[in-house]
């Protein structure tokens, strides 16, 4: 691609444009030319060199032509205004590097060339483009490899010339060869090469040759192996209640689609997490048919002891084995269901301040979630504010929205030097007499007053917060009958004076 400025034409223009009659004439934009051309060009084809002329008042004259050893071997000229074509004929046979001038003359004017270029392109004896194509990628001894060749010229005509193929093992053997090979229609071949029981194992190569040149394709022979299948566990979240069982599921298709059909197995057990990392449930073995897709229950009630601790933690690790009719089998682990009495996580935002201003009201924001970590919504928080254990200064009710709650203490004493926020879990209503073993109608021979209904409340969570001097937060989470909160395992333990709420 070039570009030049017409100097010749320039000076023409100028003079044409020129002031006459004292009317003075605008500056025309200066003339230049865009060629464009393929920098391959094909023998025996005719190539075409595209040609633009800028701000040319009337057409030029270009000619265009090929150079070999010295010699012209190809030329063609057309008259262009703006833009236009011009074809030029590479003869047949010519191959390696050639010369290609252009050069534009205005037809009307008696100088030299109004431009003149030339750039060096490279001349491919290639006539037609030969395309090999096999049926499978990969064989397997006794199988048929069924090749097709396709045979077109550069403008993707198909063509019928005659070929050769031959087909090479893994070690260089010639093992098949084809001669004078000729397309049955319309530039297509076909052939078939068997594969014996015992083939060299590796990759094999397909040659054709044509015109002097010679084209190649591979494919490879492997034994037989078994097709992978995928293999996914997809539990529940989280467990919601620890005495209902939840459904999880176990997915099993081949690579390329197809459901897996035979046997599958599910191992699993709850392991402690954290404080409880030594607590290992009982296992549950289950065994089923699948086909594709198949559902298991997941019951934690069976898999951990009834006086499991309140605040213990862990997660379910599950064990899925496949074993698909054909004999292959998969193996998938997953432990990412977390397993926890208490439902619902509470934290402290971090732009909740840590100290306060006797006498200013203090505001603080308080985060819930779920195990999983998604916003807990709809959860009743109950917030208050203590100088001491019998000075309570502040008490509210909150329903989270977004998972989040504000609160706001209105004003805090100004002899207070320290402030505890507590924040207790309300279970629900029982009997005392639970607690005894002992039923509703023989309580009251063991203790007056024992079958009445009450509200349980959980311990404290003391959670530091650098209020002034000395201080500590603790929640109470409710969600109608449904109880929650957070643990806080290795929080620290209350100042002296302190106790724990029961």
């Amino acid at each position: 691609m070039w570009g030049a400025q017409l100097g010749p034409l320039l000076r023409f223009l100028l003079l044409l444009l020129s002031p006459r009659d004292g009317v003075r004439a605008e500056q025309p934009q200066a003339p230049g030319y865009l060629i464009a051309a393929p920098s391959v060009f094909r023998s025996g084809v005719e190539e075409a060199i595209s040609v633009t002329i800028f701000n040319s008042p009337r057409e030029v004259m270009v000619q265009a032509q090929l150079v070999a050893l010295g010699k012209a071997v190809a030329q063609s000229q057309g008259a262009i205004q703006d833009k236009g074509t011009i074809k030029l004929k590479v003869p047949t046979g010519l191959r390696g590097q050639a010369l290609l001038k252009v050069w534009g003359r205005d037809w009307r004017v008696e100088e030299g060339p109004l431009f003149h270029n030339q750039t060096s392109v490279t001349v491919d004896s290639r006539g037609a483009s030969v395309f090999i194509q096999t049926d499978k990628p990969v064989y397997r001894p006794k199988h048929r490899v069924l090749i097709s060749i396709f045979t077109v010229t550069p403008d993707l005509r198909p063509t019928s010339e005659k070929l050769e193929a031959y087909i090479l093992d893994p070690r260089g053997s010639r093992m098949m060869e084809w001669r004078h090979l000729e397309p049955l229609c319309c530039g297509i071949t076909n052939m078939t090469f068997p594969l014996s029981d015992q083939p060299v194992l590796g990759e094999w190569f397909v040659f054709v040759e044509m015109q002097g040149h010679v084209f190649n394709r591979s494919f490879e022979v492997q034994k037989y192996v078994l097709p992978k299948f995928e293999l996914l566990i997809d539990p529940p979240a989280y467990i919601r209640d620890l005495d209902t069982c939840e459904t999880g599921t176990v997915q099993a298709r081949y690579t390329f689609g197809k459901p897996v059909s035979g046997t599958l197995t599910v191992n699993m057990t709850v392991n402690g997490v954290g404080y409880y990392s030594q607590e290992v449930g009982r296992p549950i073995l289950r065994t089923t048919k699948i086909h594709g897709s198949q559902d298991f229950s997941i019951c934690v009630k069976d898999m951990i002891p009834a006086d499991v601790p309140e605040h213990f933690r862990g997660t379910i690790s599950i064990w899925a084995t496949v074993t698909a009719a054909d004999g292959s089998h998969q193996v998938a682990f997953d432990d990412s269901t977390p397993v926890q009495r208490q439902l619902v996580d509470v934290r402290y935002s971090k732009d909740t301040r840590k100290q306060f201003k006797p006498g200013l009201s203090y505001v603080g924001k308080v985060e819930l979630s779920y195990p999983d970590g998604s916003p807990a919504e709809g959860v009743t928080v109950q917030i208050r504010a203590e100088l001491t254990p019998k000075d309570n200064i502040y008490t509210v009710e909150s329903v989270s929205q977004g998972g989040l709650v504000e609160f706001e203490i209105p004003s805090i004493p100004m002899s207070a030097q320290h402030v505890w926020l507590e924040v207790f879990r309300e279970l629900e209503d029982y009997d005392v007499s639970d607690i005894f073993g002992v039923s509703r109608e023989d309580g009251p021979f063991w203790w007056t007053g024992l079958t009445a209904r009450r509200r349980r409340r959980s311990s404290v969570f003391l959670w530091p917060w650098g209020v002034t001097k000395d201080s500590g937060f603790a929640f109470a989470v409710r969600r109608g009958n449904r109880p929650g909160g957070d643990d806080g395992p290795g929080e620290p333990k209350p100042p002296a004076g302190r106790r724990l709420v029961h």
